[in-house]
């Protein structure tokens, strides 16, 4: 509270919050189709095997929640109230859930012995690499479970798609009006505006047609 004793605005901001969740989102859907692991094996007397594995190879509910997560921030912009709230909730869930996956993939080492089996490795040790865009995935988790918190805090807070052009309209009708009230005086000489008055007749009255 300030000191007038008026709640103060709140620090989280809607427009950068809903751009940092976009570039979140599109973080783990890009990530997530790029490949997160690459298994090396070295079988004597053969060339060196390599197999890399997507994200969505390694984590098919990922690849799918990122879409839900990107399509959760863009109906945060024509939602309001509780709904938004409700948006962000389900954003926060979402972007939980990839970022678990994310962190322990299930079934990452069939699918990569997988991958190295079909390009001829029978059995052996083989080396795992973590390449970049899995980080870049968990990153975007985080983000966007950052991003979808706020906007459960702070949903009720912020303007709608059509507030912002509400106020306008209205300051406009009122302006309109004092103007069109000016306009009628304007027109009343001194003389019509006594004559009025001692009829008892407000001169600024106009009954309307």
């Amino acid at each position: 509270m300030s000191a007038t004793g008026t709640a103060s605005p709140p620090r989280i901001r809607y427009g950068p919050t809903l751009v940092v969740g976009l570039v979140g989102a599109l973080a783990v859907t890009v990530g997530v189709a790029k490949p997160w692991v690459t298994a090396t094996a070295r079988v004597p007397g053969l060339p060196t095997i390599e197999a890399s594995v997507t994200g969505a190879d390694l984590a098919p509910l990922a690849g799918a929640l990122g879409l839900v997560v990107l399509a959760g921030f863009g109906a945060v912009i024509a939602t309001r109230g509780w709904v938004r709230r409700v948006v962000g909730i389900l954003v926060v869930a979402a972007a939980a859930v990839v970022l678990v996956t994310t962190i322990h993939p299930p079934g990452a080492t069939g699918t990569l012995e997988d991958g190295l089996a079909a390009k001829g490795w029978n059995s052996g040790a083989y080396s795992t690499n973590v390449d970049a865009w899995r980080w870049v995935s968990l990153a975007g988790a985080l983000i966007s479970v950052a991003a979808g918190a706020a906007i459960s805090r702070y949903a009720s807070r912020w303007a709608t798609m059509g507030q912002e052009y509400d106020a306008p309209t209205r300051n406009a009708a009122a302006t309109s009006g004092a103007d069109g009230e000016s306009t009628e005086m304007a027109e009343l000489s001194e003389a019509d505006v006594w004559r009025e008055i001692d009829r008892g007749r407000d001169p600024t009255h106009r009954d309307e047609a």
